[in-house]
C-alpha cells in the first residue's frame, strides 16, 4: 500500500494589516506541484516513509492553530484517514542542510 502526502502552500500578507486582519490562505494545492510519490522528500520533510538517515524537518507537528480554512477542510475531509499531520515555513526550508 502507497503513501500520499496532502497539502497546501499557505501564504499570508502581513504589511500594513492589523494583527487580526493577519490570517492564512491556501495558495496552491501540493498535487499540482509532485507526479506521485517521493518518499525520498515524505521522509526528508515530515518522517513519512523515511527512506533515508537523513532527519526529518517537520515531524509531526500536527496542524497550525492558524491554519488556513482550506487547509482545515482538506484535512477534515479524510476523516480517520487522515494522519500524521505537519507543516513547514519557508524560512526553516531554506536554512536547512540538504547535504
Amino acid at each position: 500500500m502507497g503513501t500520499d502526502i496532502h497539502g497546501f502552500i499557505e501564504c499570508r500578507w502581513d504589511r500594513w494589516l492589523d494583527e487580526d486582519d493577519r490570517s492564512w490562505h491556501g495558495a496552491i494545492d501540493l498535487a499540482h506541484l509532485y507526479n506521485g510519490r517521493s518518499y525520498v522528500a515524505f521522509g526528508s520533510l515530515f518522517g513519512v516513509r523515511d527512506t533515508t538517515s537523513f532527519h526529518p524537518l517537520a515531524d509531526h507537528r500536527g496542524l497550525p492553530p492558524d491554519v488556513s480554512r482550506e487547509t482545515l477542510a482538506d484535512f477534515e475531509c479524510w476523516g480517520s484517514d487522515a494522519s500524521g499531520a505537519s507543516w513547514i515555513t519557508w524560512a526553516e526550508l531554506e536554512a536547512a542542510d540538504w547535504d
